[in-house]
């Protein structure tokens, strides 16, 4: 072994042959040009490791285990010096340093432990852990299994209680007094404001006062978060990074937890891991504004691995609810280095990606992808609600109605949800949405009595998403698709998920199905206990799923997922898109998709948003009455989230100017270059909050002649925009547009802006080009998206701009002159689909 650093010479002596030492020093002359972004490796005879970023230590580590034999303990043997190799992967040619280890009674290998480094990409390590013989475990009962969620769980609203199979006890908060309840819990749909491997009941509660919770539940048994025998979640562990004694203990750092995955702080000496999360786990320097940072999490088989901590190390591996880890199996793992928070994270997802090969989702990929759209979701006016009866009794009678009522309004609706109310289940369903399994996925008489086929053509083969929920272990499929065997348990899966899913897909011939979204993935997950005994089956459900939807030409979203289910996505072309907050109405900050983004863009996925209300009126007779006190920002998250826009007001009832601000006549969204994430500048220190509830918000549209115009969304209106909220170095020759106001100055280092009604900000920031400041359409939330504007140049003393419209698109493109400041703004029409050209002065 060596090291893959010039300043480590001084542990070439460790274990190096001549040739090797030949090897290394050729290595290190080409790392010798890179200044930055740059991981140094040295691995020592004794397996313990260092990493250097840009020359200064960040990672150490030692420990490794699998099961009850750990390495610190000297139950798990080094089988000799690390041995060096080379070959080649996904990543290119690399050079490899493998340590074998067996227990301290046999000499045959338990676990091959390998670094790998990269000549053509020096911020990348690869950590695989190689099992040459199967290794069984324990039996596992779906006892043991199920007890594998946090130990800490803080509802995220109002909860019922329910009894608890898994040990634990429930504790509601009312007028400051807390009363136990033992053997229930929260019943909140998966819905944590908070959950995590907590090591006492006293710091669960600590968690509940953060945020003003009324119930939160705790497993006093030590089950939470895994249980792991290596700590908290996981069979075998390397790497394991060393801490409390490490080289960065007290360096910030976040990783995402929970369904619909929120980002939570942390440091690497207090990081703990939560059942099938905390990862991917980004660590970085606050204290220097280029904000260096490090990415961790699982390269291949998301599902099969979980992260482990204790308080002499963190890491990961085989989770610990497997039960036999076959010969052969290789679980691979990647820290990826980069600067700047959203940069840094955008770098570890180009590596996952160009491990599973998988291009990021085109915003624009189809008609489904592409439109404003119409949703019946949990928070929504017809979400198992047919309104006002006068308009009809069934879905059938009711929905043909409202989709009158927008053709009326000339709103171009290019697609519709359906959500879980028109398809039979087992057993009831509670205001969530949540309760009973499908029995099989297809109309009941009582929603639409002509079928499924017929609704669409009622609604003009719509374009459809539709959604789906955990699969009953008595459903239709397992009686009659005899077949096709399943795992059955408190939820069923089928053995071969490929096969069934390519059938499922052929069989909604007329429906208009574009999308199936896939929701409750959580609880599936936690209902079925092959999910989490069978080291492959997870990985594969979700394979599966992407492979029949391909194969009939759809695409998957995901709802109520875990990490893992993300990362596993990571794969699958056509899972495009994925919920990024909870339900609508029903969840605190639910409009907040900014900081998940990071997450899911990374990995090429879509981050949306919810359905939500385009009117601030109350919605009487649907299931939610509202009213929503801040249409603006639900309308603005959901546009720039570059996902679906979907409206889900009742007949009558919506906000025609707000909805057609998002899109041209034709409905299609106009969309920025990329989804809208958390700005680094809440990552620095000093910043004035917590950055996972810092929601200063930006993203951008490129366009041609004209640079980068930036969109910057602050929710507290009394904050200042400066040039690091937008991620420029300084105010440079750029003009700030007041979406509200209207009105627009020159961009300086700190600029106070008027917010709207809602008390938040939304603004432009744009160059000045020729002495003009181009801002686009002041009506559209999107003012200068790449799909409207082609091009945009100087000419003569002033601006020209190449225009892009649609039939009934009529254009009104703004700019100002540095010379008085004044907004000017001329109409183009589009009578056919055409580019115009429109100037300034």
């Amino acid at each position: 072994s060596c090291s893959t650093s010039t300043q480590r010479g001084r542990k070439f002596d460790v274990l190096m042959s001549p040739k090797t030492m030949r090897r290394c020093l050729v290595f290190a002359a080409c790392m010798a040009s890179v200044s930055s972004q740059s991981l140094n490796l040295t691995v020592n005879k004794d397996g313990s490791f260092s990493i250097e970023l840009d020359g200064k230590e960040w990672l150490s580590g030692s420990e490794y285990a699998v099961d009850d034999a750990t390495a610190s303990a000297g139950t798990l043997k080094l089988q000799g010096p690390p041995s060096t190799g080379s070959g080649e992967d996904k990543f290119g040619a690399y050079e490899s340093t493998t340590t074998v280890w067996t227990s301290a009674t046999s000499s045959s290998p338990l676990m091959e432990a390998s670094f790998r480094t990269y000549a053509s990409d020096h911020g990348l390590i690869v950590f695989e852990q190689k099992f040459p013989n199967k290794i069984d475990g324990p039996a596992v009962s779906v006892g043991d299994v199920h007890a594998n969620f946090d130990r800490c769980r803080v509802a995220a609203h109002a909860s019922t209680l329910i009894p608890s199979v898994n040990g634990y006890t429930a504790y509601t908060v009312a007028n400051g007094v807390t009363t136990e309840h033992k053997g229930m819990y929260c019943n909140d749909n998966h819905q944590y404001s908070y959950s995590g491997g907590d090591a006492n009941v006293s710091a669960c509660a600590a968690e509940c006062a953060k945020v003003s919770c009324s119930c939160y539940d705790f497993d006093a048994s030590g089950g939470g978060g895994g249980g792991g025998k290596t700590g908290s979640g996981s069979r075998t562990l390397f790497p394991g990074f060393q801490r409390n004694t490490g080289p960065s203990d007290d360096k910030a750092a976040f990783a995402f937890h929970g369904v619909f995955p929120k980002m939570a702080m942390t440091t690497v000496g207090k990081y703990t891991p939560s059942h099938q999360g905390g990862v991917p786990l980004a660590i970085y320097d606050a204290t220097d504004a280029e904000l260096p940072m490090v990415v961790f999490s699982p390269l291949n088989f998301p599902k099969a691995h979980h992260m482990t901590s204790t308080s002499a190390f963190f890491g990961a591996g085989v989770k610990d609810t497997v039960a036999e880890i076959p010969a052969g199996w290789s679980q691979q793992f990647v820290l990826s280095a980069g600067k700047g928070i959203n940069a840094g994270m955008m770098a570890w997802g180009d590596r996952m990606l160009t491990f599973t090969g998988k291009p990021r989702a085109d915003k624009y990929h189809d008609t489904t992808s592409s439109t404003l759209g119409f949703w019946t979701d949990n928070g929504g006016y017809y979400h198992y609600s047919t309104g006002d009866p006068k308009y009809g009794s069934t879905y059938e009678e009711v929905l043909p109605k409202v989709k009158a009522y927008h053709d009326s309004l000339e709103i171009p609706f290019g697609h519709w949800q359906f959500d879980s109310w028109f398809y039979p289940k087992d057993g009831g369903v509670n205001a969530g949405g949540g309760g009973g399994s499908v029995t099989n996925w297809t109309s009941m008489p009582s929603v639409f009595p002509s079928g499924m086929a017929s609704i669409n053509q009622k609604l003009d083969g719509m374009p459809m998403v539709m959604h789906n929920r955990q699969w009953s272990d008595h459903s239709d499929y397992i009686h009659n698709w005899t077949d096709i065997p399943w795992y059955t348990d408190k939820f069923a899966i089928p053995v071969d998920p490929v096969v069934f899913f390519t059938r499922f897909f052929t069989q909604q011939e007329g429906w208009g199905l574009t999308m199936y979204e896939q929701d409750w993935m959580c609880t599936e997950y936690d209902g079925v206990t092959h999910l989490q005994t069978n080291i492959s089956l997870a990985d594969a459900w979700l394979y599966g799923m992407a492979a029949g939807a391909a194969s009939s030409n759809r695409t998957v979203q995901y709802c109520m997922p875990y990490p893992n289910d993300l990362l596993s996505a990571s794969a699958y072309p056509a899972v495009t898109n994925a919920r990024a907050t909870g339900d609508y109405f029903h969840s605190a900050d639910q409009w907040a998709v900014g900081h998940t983004s990071l997450f899911y863009w990374a990995l090429g996925i879509l981050p949306f948003k919810d359905g939500f209300y385009s009117s601030n009126n109350k919605q009487v007779g649907g299931q939610t009455v509202g009213p929503e006190t801040n249409p603006d920002r639900e309308t603005i998250m959901a546009t720039l989230s570059t996902a679906m826009v979907g409206a889900m007001d009742g007949i009558f009832l919506l906000n025609k100017t707000r909805v057609m601000a998002t899109c041209r006549a034709d409905g299609i969204v106009l969309k920025p270059d990329r989804p809208v994430s958390v700005s680094d500048a809440c990552f620095v220190a000093g910043a004035s909050m917590d950055p996972a509830v810092c929601y200063t918000y930006t993203t951008y549209s490129n366009v041609t002649g004209l640079g980068r115009v930036n969109y910057l969304f602050e929710n507290d209106g009394t904050k200042a925009v400066t040039p690091a909220s937008v991620h420029l170095p300084s105010a440079g020759d750029n003009a700030i547009f007041n979406f509200y106001t209207k009105e627009i100055a020159a961009f300086a280092s700190s600029n106070m802006v008027t917010p709207g009604y809602e008390n938040h900000i939304y603004a432009v920031v744009t160059p000045v080009v020729n002495g003009w400041a181009f801002v686009g359409e002041a009506d559209k939330y999107v003012t200068a998206a790449s799909i409207r504007f082609t091009s945009v140049a100087a000419q003569g003393s002033g601006l020209v701009a190449q225009v892009v419209g649609v039939p009934k698109d009529n254009v009104t493109v703004c700019a100002a002159s540095t010379a008085d400041w004044k907004l000017v703004c001329k109409m183009t029409q589009f009578h056919t689909a055409s580019t115009q050209a429109v100037s300034f002065p």
